[in-house]
């Protein structure tokens, strides 16, 4: 039996904590609880074009969101180098777990090198906002080339396919 998100009312499955399509907590023990406001309220005015955050990324723009967060493009003024910064929400966050979990998926993300996978860079933590550096690729996404291409031919998902595994 699925879970329907309270927020987005999606389906997921019982043994899900967060939402996959929004991040909203779906209840059960152990969950953290937060109040819309308290999600919301998490640096969305500041993290406009020009702002620097964690005293490094200067926002270039916003890319998207996620289940997990929301994606800037950014300028590493470290570097020089422009990337793509993830702030996790801070309701995934809260669980110690999920920032452990991201710490030993980075360790193994650092070690493949493939032309179809972003290299990631850092998980780090400003004023008890956790997110990750990776790079930034240009280019479509490809769930809004999957909506723009739509039907799609077996050939064609099927190459799509192979690329993803």
């Amino acid at each position: 039996m699925n879970t329907k998100c309270p927020k987005c009312r999606c389906d997921n499955t019982k043994t899900q904590k967060f939402c996959g399509e929004c991040g909203t907590p779906l209840g059960g023990e152990g969950t953290p609880r937060f109040s819309g406001t308290q999600t919301l309220g998490t640096s969305r005015q500041t993290m406009e074009r020009g702002v620097l955050f964690a005293g490094r990324y200067e926002i270039i723009e916003a890319l998207g969101a996620g289940g997990m967060g929301k994606v800037y493009r950014v300028e590493d003024k470290k570097v020089g180098q422009e990337i793509a910064l993830k702030l996790i929400k801070p309701e995934i966050a809260a669980d110690l777990n999920n920032i452990e979990r991201f710490r030993h998926e980075m360790k193994f993300a650092r070690m493949i090198s493939h032309r179809n996978v972003c290299r990631m860079f850092d998980l780090g933590e400003d004023k008890e906002t956790y997110f990750i550096t990776m790079e930034y690729v240009a280019g479509e996404d490809l769930k809004s080339f999957i909506r723009r291409a739509a039907p799609l031919s077996p050939a064609r998902a099927l190459a799509i396919t192979r690329q993803i595994t």
